[in-house]
């Protein structure tokens, strides 16, 4: 079961990281970019733990 614990999280993960990437890089000027992200890591990574964590059921996370 923490397989699929595993699964949803990267899923989740490339998803948020996919959107960012895309909004950064047409929405902002390149002098910002690195900025940008230094400041957005913690989001992308953020959400997807919380996302996993919130939908997750007891037996993925062999919790009894």
């Amino acid at each position: 079961m923490l397989v699929k614990f595993a699964i949803r999280f990267m899923g989740v993960l490339l998803g948020v990281l996919a959107l960012a990437a895309i909004i950064i890089h047409f929405f902002f000027s390149s002098k910002l970019t690195t900025d940008l992200w230094i400041i957005v890591v913690p989001i992308i990574l953020g959400v997807p733990m919380l996302t996993s964590v919130i939908i997750a059921k007891d037996e993925e996370l062999s919790i009894h």
